[in-house]
């Protein structure tokens, strides 16, 4: 269709991860524009809850970084 924009999914080695834990005052959970503001420990970012497999952030969100971050 023209003018759509197709995403393509990206690849990652077999022993890749998504997310880990990050040293603080750089990237993290706490700045990015998909922590749930209720919650303050969930991420709304389909991409890591279909990896995830649950919304929940694994680790304090200072200390928490994923490949889907957006400041």
């Amino acid at each position: 269709m023209f003018g759509v924009k197709s995403k393509k999914l990206p690849e990652y080695p077999a022993d890749h991860q998504v997310g880990i834990r990050v040293p603080k005052g750089g990237s993290d959970c706490a700045k990015c524009e998909y922590l749930d503001q209720d919650t303050m420990k969930d991420c709304e970012q389909e991409q890591f809850i279909a990896w995830n497999g649950s919304s929940a952030i694994p680790g304090k969100i200072d200390e928490y970084c994923c490949d889907f971050f957006e400041a």
